[in-house]
């Protein structure tokens, strides 16, 4: 009987890993949509999700880890979480692709950019990284309008 469990279970997860590989990620819009899904409840699951498409990424534990417990340190001072919007996309050629977006918190809006490269067939995140600089930016466009 015990043998049989175990072969249920080695069954079921074999199905969930062929199945998540199916379901890879091809486009970059598919990574930020499941990134947000994940961080409306757990934001260092979306993190951890985000860098999972990148293989060599998972290579830098030290720095994943650190910008994780920096954000971990970073959201109990900027309060509830309201949801998110694109505020610029820039390219280089068709596989080189950044894009940010305005996290809405309660006290103030962050910036999240992704950069996200395709090499092959499938896209992947190459950077990511957050920002409180918005009202800065804004400052400086402003400056930008004088006549």
């Amino acid at each position: 009987m015990k043998n049989h469990i175990t072969i249920i279970l080695a069954s079921i997860f074999i199905v969930l890993i062929s199945n998540f590989e199916l379901n890879a990620q091809t486009s970059e819009k598919e990574i930020t949509t499941e990134f947000f899904r994940l961080f409306k409840t757990n934001p260092i699951q979306a993190f951890d999700y985000a860098f999972s498409t990148n293989k060599w990424l998972k290579r830098d534990i030290d720095g994943i880890e650190n910008l994780k417990n920096q954000f971990k340190n970073l959201i109990p001072l900027v309060g509830e979480y309201y949801g998110y919007e694109i505020i610029n996309e820039k390219k280089i050629g068709e596989n080189y692709k950044l894009i940010s977006y305005m996290i809405k918190y309660d006290r103030q809006p962050l910036r999240f950019n992704f950069i996200f490269y395709k090499p092959a067939n499938k896209w992947q995140l190459q950077n990511l990284n957050y920002d409180d600089k918005l009202s800065d930016e804004i400052k400086e466009a402003a400056k930008q309008n004088r006549n």
